[in-house]
């Protein structure tokens, strides 16, 4: 049996203009296949290994739901108990969310709370963050509407912090890398710099892949911040394939583990519809609870500037699968082809021409840099405005508490923007309206309209919406200075 063909990795390798993708095959206890292939930095031709380190990105999620399943083993709460049961000072703008949100609603992303990927700042904490939850409008009803949320999870690993009063960093460390053995898996994108062999980032331009820098989500870590290699990776798939027994010592209960893996909500994933892979999916805790013709198979996706992940699990089949690849998109669909020809590979199924099926959904899904780009500013521009005042009369501080300070500031014979440490480029628009762009969130990249508002009063300038979010309404910022 073969797990995979280097031709046909090498190919997709080629064809989706990808540096590097590292595979690794656990099936009954034992790694069947753990190879890399292309490079993991392409200056120095360095090849890939079952040890080269890597940002697993939202795979991290999984973790952090099972911490929160070892937690609920020992009494520190219930994955159903309301939180501000054991943690009255957590609130939400929502008060019937207040009252009710538990921590399975935020693992499973029914918050009713969607985006707000332009929190996080250098110099916020966790707790910062926990207490500006109170201000952040949610844009659907508390269980209303499945929203994938970064914020959220690192607030389910805040709880964790909060109740144990150590951080979720160690909690991890702790009690699933040391156990598992996982040696050189980390949390921390310093940690990871200081590996001799971790997997360089790319971005993809027409011209091919380009370097970026490391992400530090640090901040954000219990969402996505676990950087891993191939060899551990398939050590963590072995535990969940083991029903959270290692070495003979079970770490977490199996109902509670069981749980995790449970799909609590459903919703369209995929721009595709394929019968063998339907688009709607199930969300457990951390994991996708999906089908693969006719197979139970629970998985997830991880995406960070410059790595992509893909796992998976077939639980009656005893096998994990672990992808990683070091190109910022089109990460899903080469995850998703070369996946999907392992397991049929695996299972002895009929081949289903995987390669060009995905290839012909790239205009869907992500294929180059500009499908990766979100405009909000949704309408076109009235040419032969000017601003209704002098520059000097914008340039000041303001403040929204659930997004911080953006300073404004008098630039050339423009406006500039330094919102969470950086410089972000403005241009006028028309009226007093501005072009915010190259606004980083997540894995998207964001151009967005700041429109300055005038005091009914005196006429001056005293704030400004700003449109962050597609899903959320734009964000009231009001002078400060």
């Amino acid at each position: 049996m073969e797990v995979i063909s280097r031709e046909y990795v090498e190919s997709e390798l080629a064809r989706y203009k990808t540096p590097g993708m590292g595979v690794g095959v656990i099936q009954d206890g034992k790694v069947v296949f753990a190879k890399g292939f292309g490079y993991r930095d392409m200056s120095t031709v360095a090849p890939i290994t079952e040890n080269t380190q890597w940002g697993i990105a939202s795979c991290t999620k999984s973790f952090t739901a099972t911490l929160c399943g070892m937690l609920a083993d020992e009494g520190y709460f219930t994955l159903e108990q309301p939180i501000r049961e054991y943690l009255p000072d957590f609130q939400m703008y929502d008060p019937v969310a207040t009252k009710l949100c538990t921590l399975k609603d935020m693992l499973c992303h029914r918050t009713g709370l969607g985006g707000y990927d332009a929190v996080w700042a250098d110099n916020c904490t966790r707790e910062d963050l926990w207490r500006r939850l109170r201000y952040l409008r949610p844009n659907a009803s508390f269980r209303g509407l499945v929203q994938y949320n970064n914020l959220i999870y690192t607030m389910a690993g805040h709880a964790c912090e909060k109740v144990t009063g150590l951080s979720w960093d160690q909690l991890v460390q702790e009690r699933i890398f040391a156990p598992l053995g996982m040696n050189d898996s980390n949390t921390s994108i310093v940690d990871l710099m200081k590996s001799s062999d971790f997997a360089q980032p790319y971005w993809p331009t027409d011209e091919g892949p380009v370097p970026v820098d490391n992400w530090n989500v640090d901040l954000g870590a219990p969402a996505a911040a676990i950087n891993s290699t191939i060899n551990d990776m398939l050590k963590w798939l072995q535990f969940n394939i083991d029903d959270g027994v290692v070495n003979g010592k079970r770490l977490i209960k199996k109902e509670t583990l069981e749980e995790i893996h449970t799909a609590q909500v459903r919703y369209k994933l995929w721009p595709w519809d394929f019968p063998e892979n339907p688009p709607m999916a199930g969300y457990a805790l951390g994991w996708y609870n999906d089908v693969y013709r006719g197979i139970p198979v629970y998985w997830h996706i991880g995406e960070i500037e410059g790595y992509g992940t893909m796992m998976a699990v077939l639980p009656r089949q005893k096998t994990g699968i672990v992808l990683f690849n070091n190109l910022h998109a089109p990460d899903v669909l080469i995850q998703c082809s070369v996946m999907d020809t392992i397991i049929d590979n695996l299972l002895g199924l009929t081949p289903g021409n995987w390669a060009e099926r995905y290839y012909a959904q790239r205009n869907n899904y992500g294929y180059m840099l500009g499908d990766w780009r979100c405009d909000l500013m949704g309408v076109d521009k009235v040419k032969g405005t000017s601003l209704s005042h002098d520059l000097k009369s914008y340039v000041g501080e303001y403040y929204e508490p659930g997004h911080g300070t953006i300073k404004i500031f008098q630039k050339d014979d423009g406006l500039g923007m330094i919102y969470r440490g950086v410089e972000q480029p403005m241009k006028h628009y028309h009226y007093d309206v501005f072009k915010v762009s190259c606004i980083k969130m997540d894995t998207l990249v964001v151009t967005a309209p700041l429109s300055f508002r005038t005091n009914s009063r005196d006429g001056s300038i005293d704030g400004f919406e700003f449109k962050l979010y597609p899903q959320v309404e734009p964000i009231l910022f009001k002078r400060s200075k």
